[in-house]
């Protein structure tokens, strides 16, 4: 049997072993040979692009701020929020041509960064007065359902991204609005970020969870240690650091194993400054705090070898 009957046989194999068709498998090919030839010079082309679309909003913004003091309210209103609101109705036509469908996430995102300024200045002209948290948990808010109303249309995953981001901000705001402490107030939020990036992790949404795992960790840590900050409940802080290199095992996640190990290591070298710092062992102490770092980065990438790293 030649080389090329084994490899027909293999393919054979393998897709009787997953439920493959002879479509599915005559699609795959005809993908990656789209793939194949697609142009080199779109990279280089998206790159121009990109850069000259910001150069575009740079110019714009400080043409505005150049005039905005000869601006009333109605036209200051006009040039953000009506600004804000045009991209984000031309991001929504976009998703209903085949043609321009990459028109769609930078559309909204330009919104997403011009609404929100657009509506504080709407605020701003036409308010009497009134707690600043509570304006903004009204943008925030409002933000937070026109990214929410936008993902169930359209499922861009840019759309979820800032549905979490604005909707963790008019939580805060919230919590804020009640009088509940900075820590608790952080709390609160990071652990509700990592509820439901632990519920993304099992979704088509899962390229979003590393930096989401990195907020709620960074969050749920800090503001852990600085409720139990020069208290005997100090040493909970380290219980909490292994659980979230615990927790990076079930889910595989780097982010979580990174936050967790850095975590580590400052609450170490915070906890031996504060005790060691004026002794004469101090200098030993660094030693072993060196040999200490090296040695959980080895168990880190063990750990990320065993537990993380998928398997093939």
């Amino acid at each position: 049997m030649s080389a090329r009957d084994e490899a027909l046989a293999q393919i054979a194999a393998l897709a009787e072993q997953h439920g493959l068709t002879h479509k599915d498998v005559r699609r795959a090919l005809e993908a990656r040979h789209t793939v194949a030839q697609a142009p080199r010079h779109g990279a280089i082309g998206r790159l121009f692009a990109t850069i000259g679309g910001t150069l575009v909003i740079a110019g714009l913004g400080v043409f505005l701020s150049t005039i905005w003091d000869d601006l009333n309210a109605l036209e200051r209103i006009v040039m953000t929020l009506g600004s804000g609101l045009a991209a984000l109705v031309l991001s929504y036509l976009a998703s209903l041509s085949v043609e321009r469908q990459r028109l769609v996430t930078p559309l909204f995102l330009i919104a997403a960064l011009i609404e929100p300024a657009g509506i504080v200045v709407a605020l701003r002209e036409f308010s009497t007065g009134g707690h600043e948290l509570l304006g903004g948990f009204a943008v925030s808010a409002t933000m937070a359902l026109q990214c929410v109303l936008f993902f169930a249309r359209l499922r861009r995953g840019s759309m979820l991204f800032c549905a979490l981001l604005f909707g963790g901000l008019a939580l805060s705001s919230a919590l804020a609005l009640i009088g509940l402490d900075e820590e608790l107030n952080a709390l609160v939020v990071g652990t509700s970020y990592l509820l439901i990036t632990m519920a993304l992790a099992r979704s088509e949404h899962e390229p979003l969870t590393p930096f989401w795992f990195f907020v709620s960790s960074a969050l749920i840590l800090s503001a852990w240690f600085g409720l139990v900050h020069g208290t005997l409940g100090e040493i909970t802080e380290v219980a909490l650091v292994a659980g979230c290199v615990y927790l990076s095992t079930i889910l595989r996640s780097r982010t979580l194993l990174a936050t967790g190990t850095i975590g580590l290591l400052t609450y170490i070298g915070y906890f031996s400054s504060r005790h060691f710092a004026d002794s004469i062992g101090w200098p030993l102490l660094l030693v072993f705090l060196g040999a200490l770092m090296m040695a959980l980065g080895t168990v880190a990438v063990r750990i990320h070898r065993r537990y993380i790293r998928p398997r093939v």
